[in-house]
């Protein structure tokens, strides 16, 4: 692991115990080997990728409730593995479509000991889909079925989809300022609420939507 790497995490999250920040450490080491040579993050700046996507994903952290998540389209596991260190005894269920992810997922659970994961082979958006956790989380969720429709049309899509699982009672969605932008009636139809989450490395900032669905969970 480099000195740089290292440095950026004790400066990023100067707050954290040793517990959390070794494990940011190994994750984001692995992380950044398997980009090197699947491309599975959005940049190859790692101060960039700290800063800005592990970072934000820490901070959701701090809006989350209930005591298991879904990440769906976790990708290379941001939020998911982040909320996973956190939250050691919660459960959070990594799933995503491709098996270049789950090979990833799968490697980084074992290494980094995160026996609160359960990593899923799945596409979302290719029903039946049933999650069994009270609480969802996703960023930036992208597929061809949902890619060219506009925001507000995506975020129903994905919300709807969501309330079926009947076990599910909230939703968390780290994403941009277009969620500020939704219409009346969708704040309504899915109650929802929104958080700025202040970036002090950056201008812009990123939003946490929360929508609660009336489901009741399952005893």
């Amino acid at each position: 692991m480099s000195l740089s790497l290292v440095k950026i995490i004790e400066d990023v999250f100067v707050k954290e115990d040793v517990r959390v920040k070794k494990l940011f450490s190994k994750y984001l080491d692995l992380l950044f080997k398997w980009h090197d040579i699947n491309n599975i993050v959005s940049s190859s700046d790692k101060d960039y990728v700290i800063r800005r996507e592990i970072y934000d994903s820490y901070q959701l952290n701090n809006y989350l409730t209930g005591n298991s998540y879904s990440d769906i389209g976790t990708g290379g596991g941001i939020p998911g593995v982040i909320i996973s260190i956190l939250n050691p005894d919660k459960k959070v269920i990594l799933i995503d479509r491709k098996s270049t992810f789950i090979d990833f997922l799968m490697l980084a659970k074992a290494d980094l000991g995160l026996n609160n994961i359960e990593v899923i082979h799945k596409d979302v958006l290719k029903l039946p889909l049933r999650l069994n956790t009270d609480t969802v989380i996703l960023k930036n969720f992208s597929n061809k079925i949902i890619s060219k429709m506009n925001f507000e049309n995506k975020f129903i899509y994905l919300m709807r989809l969501i309330k079926q699982s009947k076990q599910v009672s909230k939703a968390y969605m780290l994403t941009g300022s277009p969620v500020l932008e939704l219409s009346e009636e969708c704040f309504r139809e899915f109650n929802v609420s929104t958080y700025v989450i202040q970036s002090p490395f950056f201008e812009t900032n990123r939003i946490v939507a929360e929508v609660k669905f009336e489901n009741t969970i399952d005893s």
